[in-house]
């Protein structure tokens, strides 16, 4: 990320000059529609400069616009412009680096977990992580997924006292970690899995409450609670009865989770 008082250079570059850097956050998707971008480049040049700091021996290395070097490479151009940057180490480039693909909708969801373990093992903690890219937290635990988890809800989950969905469920509601814990701790008391996911909610409404509350309030729930009768045709019964033995659960939390995930990509669960 570029600061207000960084002196950026211009240049227009020879390709045989440039290196392409490991720390380039993009690895997925790079030759898709790279003919199209060549083409474009062809008829109105490039439209924006790609980014490269100068190394000890004088040749350049690229931390953003891969594609674009890649693209001008395939169609025989000899230079590419690029602008000249400073990089104060490795955690500096890789914040260049994903700060200018971040924003962009075909940036591979794989591209954005890998940068965020690498910046998090420089880094230290989600926050520090969250703070350098100017993003929120949980976008980074998002992109994180399970590696978000701490170490003490994945040993629930290897006890087998819920699974991996359900701890990255606790983990996204409930963004304080020592919460979180006690929260799963709660959940692996449940053996069913909308008792489970009620109790995350709870957690996630009433953050600053104990676990002795949460779980009163999750209980007064339960009882509140209406059943749901629904008539299944006999081709979802027999799909169902099939995913209940392929992935070792009940029809009721297959059906819940099915349900839920409908109501959520439709926005009636935010």
């Amino acid at each position: 990320m570029s600061s207000k008082n960084e002196k950026l250079d211009f240049d227009y570059i020879s390709l045989d000059k440039i290196d392409i850097s490991s720390l380039n956050v993009r690895k997925v998707n790079l030759e898709e529609k790279l003919e199209e971008l060549g083409e474009s480049i062809k008829a109105i040049g490039v439209q924006q400069p790609i980014m490269v700091f100068k190394k000890p021996d004088g040749r350049y290395e690229l931390i953003i616009g891969q594609r674009r070097y890649l693209a001008c490479k395939k169609i025989g151009k000899k230079t590419i412009p690029a602008v000249i940057t400073d990089v104060k180490g490795k955690t500096d480039a890789l914040i260049k680096s994903f700060s200018e693909n971040i924003h962009r909708l075909d940036l591979a969801y794989q591209d954005k977990m890998t940068i965020a373990l690498e910046l998090l093992k420089i880094l230290g903690s989600i926050e520090k992580v969250a703070k350098f890219i100017g993003v929120h937290p949980q976008t980074v635990k998002d992109w994180l997924g399970y590696a978000s988890v701490p170490e003490q809800i994945k040993e629930m989950v290897k006890e087998g006292k819920f699974g991996s969905k359900t701890a990255l469920r606790i983990v996204r509601d409930i963004p304080d970690e020592k919460q979180a814990i006690k929260i799963a701790k709660l959940v692996e008391e449940e053996p069913r899995k909308e008792d489970q996911i009620d109790i995350i909610d709870v957690g996630k409404e009433n953050p600053d409450e104990e676990s002795k509350e949460i779980k009163k309030i999750h209980e007064k729930r339960k009882k509140e609670k209406r059943p749901l009768t629904i008539n299944l045709t006999e081709k979802i019964n027999k799909a169902l009865n099939e995913a209940c033995k392929q992935y070792n659960n009940k029809k009721d939390d297959i059906a819940l989770e099915a349900l839920e995930e409908w109501l959520t990509k439709r926005g009636f669960i935010k």
